[in-house]
């Protein structure tokens, strides 16, 4: 992979190497709420950091494993002018409470209900939700169980790893990046070679080409801030079944984001989703895999921006 296209591929590690402190201070022109010092809030036993940024509609950014809420930092600033833009870090992301226990839920469970508890939180009755990954599985893990909050979705490739089961491309992929990736990543966690583990996982979800070693040791050592929960995944295979039919009944608006040269599992998911759910739609963004927002911002803001607009 060239150097000039990782660069664009991790984006986001620019904001990780600016901002290893707490002082996190993102200059806005909107008047209203400011990303500042992170807060944090007590969510159901744990304190979980957020950031926030301009007025308006409720917009809550939640971020994929190995992430936390730095990782939306670069792509607040454009949606705080007409929302207000929310970004936390999940339970087990930096810089909340880590500790491995192998009897804790790594599933997405977990986090949807921490979701909900954080909007009643919050005081915000209705909210647009943008996730990516692990994090729009948490989204639309959650809007399942309580639709009457959630305004609009965005969900870029989410790991419901369940609805590749109607596709044998898909399936045959998901297979592919179990015994490929993650369940040598979880060895090699065991055998504490994080790095190795990180690298095996990413493999998986940004191509067989993609080699830590490319990576500014800053963004390396973001990531590595944030195993805890690829830990846990990797080790438990933690993985939550969503019923179709429950999808099928969803009635909230829903944009899926794939990358054209992303895994095939992943798009077919997406694909599943988009003819499962009764009001969504599909943009496949160009020159991007896994990434999306990071590889190709431009495109992703576009399309989010004009999807939150409609509803």
């Amino acid at each position: 992979m060239k150097i000039s296209k990782l660069i664009q591929i991790l984006l986001l590690l620019v904001v990780f190497v600016g901002c290893k402190t707490h002082n996190i201070r993102v200059q806005t022109q909107t008047e209203g709420r400011s990303v500042d010092q992170p807060k944090s809030v007590d969510i159901r036993g744990e304190d979980l950091h957020y950031i926030e940024q301009g007025s308006g509609e409720p917009l809550i950014f939640i971020h994929g494993t190995i992430g936390d809420y730095r990782a939306w930092i670069s792509r607040m600033e454009p949606y705080s002018k007409n929302y207000h833009v929310v970004s936390y870090s999940r339970r087990y992301a930096w810089p909340n409470e880590q500790e491995f226990d192998s009897l804790v839920d790594y599933s997405v469970r977990i986090h949807a209900d921490d979701l909900y508890a954080l909007i009643q939180e919050l005081g915000f009755e209705k909210v647009h939700l943008v996730g990516h990954s692990y994090g729009a599985l948490t989204a639309l893990t959650m809007t399942l169980d309580h639709p009457e909050v959630v305004q609009s979705l965005v969900l870029g490739e989410p790991p419901a790893a369940s609805l590749v089961e109607n596709s044998e491309k898909g399936q045959e992929s998901f297979n592919a990046f179990m015994v490929n990736n993650l369940r040598p990543a979880a060895d090699d966690f065991r055998a504490d070679r994080n790095q190795e583990g990180l690298e095996h996982f990413v493999q998986g979800v940004m191509g067989a080409d993609f080699r830590l070693a490319q990576v500014p040791p800053e963004g390396r050592q973001a990531w590595m801030d944030n195993l805890l929960e690829l830990w846990g995944s990797a080790i438990t295979e933690s993985f939550l079944r969503l019923d179709p039919s429950r999808i099928k009944s969803l009635k909230v608006p829903v944009l899926l984001l794939v990358g054209n040269r992303s895994p095939q599992w992943l798009v077919e998911i997406s694909r599943e989703l988009d003819g499962l759910l009764p009001n969504s739609e599909l943009v496949t963004l160009k020159n991007s895999s896994h990434g999306l927002y990071f590889e190709n911002p431009g495109d992703a803001d576009r399309a989010v921006m004009e999807f939150l607009e409609e509803h």
